[in-house]
């Protein structure tokens, strides 16, 4: 849900998309991707201890928290420290030239 919250908030401020248009993109997204992994308490506690040890934003930290909890292996961003292993989660940034 993180995610797409704040791609509903780029793609309203930045991109200047109407509503009906971002829904129609959330649509998409859920078709190709599956249904987005609820915030719950379990998510929130999970991310604030992962943003305490890793000392990375409230807002990150509920992403990787979220895909954990989703059993994902490999986060890809390019706002995370490259190749970080967070548990069994990787972080990799798609754009990073080895």
């Amino acid at each position: 849900m993180q995610v797409l919250t704040e791609f509903s908030d780029v793609a309203s401020r930045k991109s200047k998309l109407s509503w009906e248009k971002i829904a129609d993109l959330l649509q998409l997204i859920d078709a190709l991707c599956g249904h987005a992994i609820p915030l719950t308490a379990e998510t929130y506690e999970a991310a604030a201890d992962i943003s305490r040890r890793y000392q990375y934003r409230i807002y990150d930290s509920l992403i990787l928290a979220a895909a954990m909890q989703a059993g994902c292996t490999t986060v890809y961003t390019e706002d995370l420290q490259h190749g970080q292993k967070i548990g069994s989660l990787t972080i990799q940034n798609p754009f990073f030239a080895q």
